[in-house]
């Protein structure tokens, strides 16, 4: 096993798996630590699919990073920075495995962070179990991972709870004429992976108490290129409503099916594949209308007990640097990195049980929201991350922007927008 291991390693780096683009000082090399840096595993999709979700890492890096070394906290006995190593997953679960060992085994990192969808969060972290390395996750809805192991010993989750997702794109639904009682047709997208399964499940049982009809033309394999069966299932039902959580490639073309098969729709909901500007771009003038959940937005009032940034102040600092808002990702991606130096301040160590119980023992404010891993589910220590509903329409200049038009999960969220019918809705309900 251990040679295989090694000959997986050398074609690995021998095809240039790397850090994001000039991300951290930690070139993922195997260095030994000098002592006085901490070393922090990161998995990063910087290309492939979930590439979107992974725009930003070198910046929130870079933040965080920069922040310590003005900012060194005393660990075993002595001052000291971080040194953050990110390895890009190519958005491939089997990459994310290999690349995750590799942190552990040649990196010698002190702690792990998983994010970025439970396509990359479940792999990674599940390495981490097997190695006994402190993991903090996020950006991964808590129902998946709690889904892939029996038990966990060196993992917390921050992030919302399906039920949290269902509820918010019921609320949605709502919005656009289709609330619990109508006896609405809702059209179920899926993969068949442990994501997608956990959302079907769920939905199923959430459609069903909630008086929908659920059109469930049968989960796909990811990455499936032809939805013919899909749109043609959703046309015979005659389906009000389409809902579900997608890579963003998949999406594009079951819609796409969808559209070609005239099949009418009245509302889309989305998760995942339609969070970022550039993956509901690409759909062109059918992305006008298309609603989504939202994690976290400039307008939301939170400030980093940390580094004392709020989030209108840090979109302000992304846009300077990159020209543009700071994507929902990139928050969490900022926040998990909040995490893991908070961590080891109240460690006071790199023993990694000490390290483990610290995150445990969490009461902050990141730029996200606060944290409290209070909560277990099927053993799984979580913190739920706020969640409010967005659609994403175009403004007066053509540009698409994600409104939020639903508080009703956190009031405390301000709304910037409401609901309109936009060119996603292929069947109008004032027509």
């Amino acid at each position: 096993m251990k040679k295989l291991l090694s000959i997986l390693l050398v074609a690995a780096m021998a095809i240039g798996l790397c850090a994001c683009a000039g991300g951290s000082s930690g070139s993922g090399d195997g260095a030994a630590s000098d002592g006085d840096t901490i070393k922090i595993g990161y998995v990063n999709p910087t290309t492939g699919a979930l590439a979107g979700n992974g725009e930003g890492c070198e910046w929130a890096v870079k933040q965080i990073t920069d922040y310590v070394k003005e900012h060194p906290i005393t660990v075993d006995g002595k001052e000291k920075t971080i040194d953050v190593i990110v390895y890009d997953s190519k958005s491939d679960q089997n990459t994310c495995t290999e690349m995750a060992q590799k942190l552990i085994e040649e990196d010698n990192i002190d702690l792990m962070i998983a994010i970025q969808t439970p396509n990359t969060v479940i792999p990674v972290a599940q390495v981490a179990e097997r190695y006994g390395v402190p993991c903090i996750a996020t950006q991964s809805p808590v129902d998946p991972l709690a889904n892939s192991l029996d038990e966990f010993n060196w993992t917390y989750d921050f992030f919302y709870t399906l039920d949290e997702v269902y509820e918010s794109q019921r609320a949605l639904w709502t919005k656009a004429g289709y609330a619990p009682g109508s006896g609405a047709k809702v059209g179920l997208l899926f993969a068949n992976d442990t994501d997608g399964t956990s959302w079907h499940d769920l939905f199923i049982k959430r459609l069903a108490e909630d008086g929908y009809t659920a059109v469930d033309p049968g989960q796909y394999p990811s990455k499936t290129t032809d939805f013919t069966n899909v749109a043609n299932k959703f046309k015979e039902e005659k389906i009000d409503l389409i809902a579900g959580t997608n890579i963003p490639p998949d999406f594009m073309n079951a819609y796409n099916a969808v559209i070609e098969a005239g099949v009418e729709i009245g509302c889309i909901t989305m998760g995942k594949c339609c969070l970022l500007q550039s993956d509901v771009e690409a759909l062109g003038d059918l992305a006008d209308g298309i609603m989504t959940q939202v994690w976290w937005a400039p307008s939301n009032p939170f400030k980093s007990d940390l580094t004392g940034v709020d989030c209108k102040t840090i979109n302000e600092m992304y846009e300077k640097d990159n020209g543009r808002v700071m994507p929902q990702p990139t928050a969490f991606a900022y926040a998990g990195l909040e995490l893991a130096v908070q961590t080891f301040k109240n460690a006071g160590t790199t023993e990694k049980k000490a390290v483990y119980d610290a995150i445990g023992k969490l009461d902050c404010q990141t730029i996200v929201g606060s944290v409290d891993y209070s909560k277990k589910l099927k053993g799984l220590p979580y913190s739920s991350s706020v969640l409010t509903g967005g659609q994403w329409q175009r403004d007066e200049n053509g540009e698409l922007n994600l409104v939020i038009i639903d508080n009703s999960l956190y009031p405390d969220i301000p709304l910037t927008g409401e609901y309109v019918e936009g060119n996603a809705t292929t069947n109008k309900k004032s027509d």
